[in-house]
């Protein structure tokens, strides 16, 4: 039978989906809850922290609490911990897990960790370092609040009270200011040092007793949204001394003036465990960290890195990093002779599994394609983060480039294929930084301010209710859109509240660093369209939540919206859409009108805008975006003087993310040559960035050679698997069960791979020879419909699994639907034509 829910009915009246649509989906398992909500009850009283700390101050504290158990556990023992903002767990002087992920404070997340596998029959002690980075401490990834800790091990009787001992005399000292990953300053001087005092055989009885702290003052606990990141060790093997490669032997004698430089094998989020020898006390041994390795030296450095200072005496002596660092290469310097004795990485990461894959009879795209998933894979663990250098969660990220690319490649645990909960946390993230006038801020959790110029992206907020309804369409979790709707009610609201006598949108465009219009206030038609796009799809989402008055009011405020663009902006005599009006300053529109530039057609092409209005507006913006896009651009960041000669030289498309757009418009265009375009678009923006990054080993954020580990350059990876392969989700969303398969090679002559979708993975090979396409293709259970197209073929030519089928001719396609099974085939080419592969485009 169908499934029966309200999530159901509202799918029916959003999408009008036929009653047994979803006789074979429903939703994923892991998005249910599975922790007692008794849980968060106990750890919102159970609260403590140092007595007598001073409000604001940074600090690292450490608490253990000793204990006994009559037998050793012999089923899972979980164990839950929250600390604000930071912390590493310890049991029986082992490293366990840190914690907690990244979280705004009016919703804290706890973690849930199996730790039997760490405790014995007898005598346990728990250990835990917490750090508050302190009022004032600007962070891409933490917001400030009290500070506070709160431990449960439920089965073991063990909760964190007053009985708990503390103390802030650890070896880690106050660490400074980080916009990234927060930097160790580490005295080993220090009594317990070393992680003497996480041993069980530390005696604790000079530390205090913890003060208890009222739960109430730190928002209500929730179970953790994501699964914990996977920390696995780096091999030896790997890691090895540059410039000449060979394998690092210890132990090691690091001499002053003598770096020693570390190759991990590959760009790493890692966190480091060293031990060493000194005859020196007060020493300083450094670590930093590095993503290139060029002209024989480690280049593209982020943050000052870790700071020891030796014990001496000639004793063993320990460090742990607090943090993980986005790095390929690390450089130890040391002020006095030391001798390291261990040295192990751990590379933490979210617990993707990589199914997907890609290869083609080009090796540039092949290594593209998997540069562009590693990439996102590296930067990704407690949440979407964005790059090496901030590693903090963007508005923007969580469809373009982030989902798209995981959602093609990763499955995640718990069956999760094409894993979307790291993109409904970076929603639910957006959502909570809300502001009370509506607005949703670009980056999150940090307590940047309105003085950033990146505070608050106009753009991005309305990519929010895309992202939203991409969700969705991906999962079918009515739930959450409803956990979302007023904030995206309120959000729209805002924009609402900004409309001219025009009836255009006034407000600072961006859509990124290339456009013309970046960082002004205008009535611009890039920044209209894209409020466009947000009124339509909250349109959409106002049927999931049953929400009838706002949809209706959604969809006529989209239509006033392009009547007003077409009025305003349309210019005739050029055939495409001019770049919007100038405004007289941050709050006052103005009438000075911009000619028509690349952004503003592209994004009215991929928003919806110029189909709305008509099959001549949406030929003409194709002319004019496909004439110029390819232009010499500009970027600019924060300010932006050059607007005007800018839109004068027709600025092209100068920055990696603005190709998801370009490459969307290329393929809608729907012909041999486009697919062709994008393919040799790809070569010549990519290629340096493949050529010369290879000791990088990720993609870039821009196309120069600068931010080398960055989600912006993994925008080809999509559309590779998704229109090269061709495998997408077809239909309303996944509760059609539905595939398409629609191949572009363009002017490959091979490509194959696997494809991650939501209903399961697709196995696609194709080659092209002697005026024929041959291929082989697995359609997986999931999928009650596969619908097969096969470009520029001849329709009565389909060999099928050696059985001559009957196919449907749909334009430059003929196509045929498939059940899951696997299938072999080949049909004939029509040779080329008007439109065909050797055909310009442009």
């Amino acid at each position: 039978m169908c499934w029966q829910s309200t999530h159901l009915l509202l799918l029916l009246a959003a999408f009008t989906i036929s009653a047994c649509a979803s006789l074979r989906w429903a939703p994923p398992p892991y998005l249910l809850p599975s922790i007692s909500p008794n849980v968060s009850v106990a750890l919102q009283s159970s609260f403590i922290f140092l007595p007598g700390f001073t409000p604001g101050a940074q600090v690292y504290a450490a608490f253990r609490k000793s204990f006994s158990l009559p037998s050793a556990p012999a089923a899972p023992c979980y164990l839950h911990l929250f600390a604000d903002a930071r912390y590493i767990l310890f049991i029986n002087g082992r490293y366990v897990l840190r914690g907690p992920g990244r979280f705004n404070p009016k919703r804290p997340e706890f973690d849930t960790v199996d730790v039997a596998p760490f405790l014995a029959a007898g005598a346990n002690t728990l250990a835990v370092l917490a750090h508050s980075y302190g009022a004032g401490a600007i962070n891409g990834r933490i917001m400030y609040h009290p500070p506070g800790l709160t431990l449960l091990l439920g089965s073991a009787g063990v909760a964190t009270d007053g009985s708990w001992r503390c103390s802030n005399a650890t070896e880690y000292r106050p660490s400074p200011v980080a916009w990234s990953s927060i930097p160790d300053e580490i005295d080993g001087r220090v009594p317990g040092a070393g992680l003497a005092w996480a041993a069980p055989a530390f005696d604790d009885s000079g530390w205090a007793l913890a003060a208890p702290l009222p739960g109430a003052s730190f928002g209500a606990l929730q179970p953790r949204a994501l699964p914990l990141p996977l920390e696995a060790p780096v091999p030896p093997a790997a890691v090895t001394v540059m410039p000449a490669g060979a394998a690092l032997a210890l132990p090691f004698a690091l001499q002053p003036g003598a770096p020693l430089v570390l190759n991990l094998g590959a760009m790493r989020n890692a966190f480091a465990a060293l031990a060493l020898t000194s005859a020196a006390a007060g020493a300083t041994v450094h670590l930093e960290f590095a993503l290139r390795f060029r002209g024989g030296a480690p280049a593209e450095t982020y943050g000052v890195g870790t700071a020891y200072t030796t014990r001496g005496g000639g004793g063993r002596e320990a460090l742990l990093t607090g943090d993980t660092w986005i790095s390929h290469y690390l450089t130890l310097t040391t002020t006095a002779p030391i001798t390291i004795t261990e040295l192990n990485f751990t590379d933490r990461r979210y617990p993707f599994s990589l199914e997907g894959s890609f290869s083609s009879s080009d090796a540039l795209l092949s290594t593209l394609w998997a540069r562009a998933t590693y990439t996102i894979a590296t930067v990704t663990d407690d949440a979407y983060g964005s790059d090496a250098r901030e590693r903090n969660e963007w508005l923007q990220d969580p469809a373009q480039p982030n989902f798209i690319t995981t959602r093609v490649a990763f499955s995640g645990p718990g069956g999760a294929l094409a894993d979307a909960r790291p993109l409904r946390n970076l929603l639910r993230h957006a959502a909570l930084s809300q502001l009370p006038d509506g607005r949703i801020l670009s980056t999150f959790p940090t307590d940047r301010g309105p003085e950033d110029c990146h505070y608050a992206i106009e753009d991005y907020a309305m990519q929010w209710v895309e992202a939203l309804r991409m969700y969705f369409e991906s999962t079918g979790d009515a739930a959450f859109i409803q956990e979302c709707w007023p904030a995206l009610l309120s959000q729209v609201a805002f924009f609402l509240g900004k409309l001219t006598p025009r009836g255009l949108l006034f407000a600072r465009e961006y859509t990124s660093f290339d456009d013309p219009l970046a960082y002004i206030h205008v009535e611009g038609a890039a920044l209209n369209a894209f409020f466009f796009k947000a009124l339509g799809d909250a349109a959409a989402l106002a049927g999931v939540v049953g929400d009838s008055g706002a949809g209706a009011a959604f969809s006529a405020a989209a239509a006033r919206l392009g009547a007003a663009m077409d009025a305003a902006l349309w210019n005739a005599s050029a055939g495409a859409y001019n770049a919007g009006f100038l405004g007289l300053n941050a709050t006052t529109p103005g009438d000075t009108l911009l000619g028509p530039t690349v952004h503003a057609n592209l994004m009215a092409l991929d928003r919806g805008v110029a189909a709305a209005a008509g099959a001549d507006r949406r030929a003409g913006a194709f002319a004019w975006f496909s004439a110029n896009f390819d232009n010499k651009g500009d970027t600019h960041c924060c300010n932006n003087p050059d607007a005007v000669a800018m839109v004068a030289a027709r600025a092209g498309v100068n920055f990696t993310v603005v190709y998801y757009w370009v490459f969307q418009q290329l393929y809608a265009a729907d012909t041999r040559a486009s697919d062709v375009a994008v393919l040799a678009t790809m070569r010549e923006k990519w290629g340096d960035m493949i050529d010369s990054g290879g000791d990088a080993g990720t993609v870039w954020e821009s196309f120069a050679d600068s931010e080398s580990c960055h989600n912006y350059g993994a925008v080809p990876a999509y559309f590779l698997s998704s229109f090269v392969l061709g495998v997408r989700l077809a239909g309303a969303g996944v509760w059609e069960t539905r595939l398409l398969v629609e191949p572009r090679l363009g002017d490959l002559a091979r490509a194959e791979g696997s494809v991650v979708t939501e209903l399961g993975v697709v196995g696609a090979r194709y080659a092209v020879g002697a005026g024929a396409l041959t291929f082989s293709l697995s359609i997986p259970l999931g999928a009650r419909l596969a619908t097969l197209r096969l470009p520029d073929a001849d329709g009565g030519s389909l060999v099928l699994n050696g059985t001559a089928t009957p196919t449907a001719p749909e334009g430059r396609w003929s196509v045929v639907n498939l059940t899951a099974g696997s299938y072999e085939g080949t049909i004939k080419l029509l040779p080329p034509s008007g439109g065909g592969a050797t055909d310009a485009m442009f």
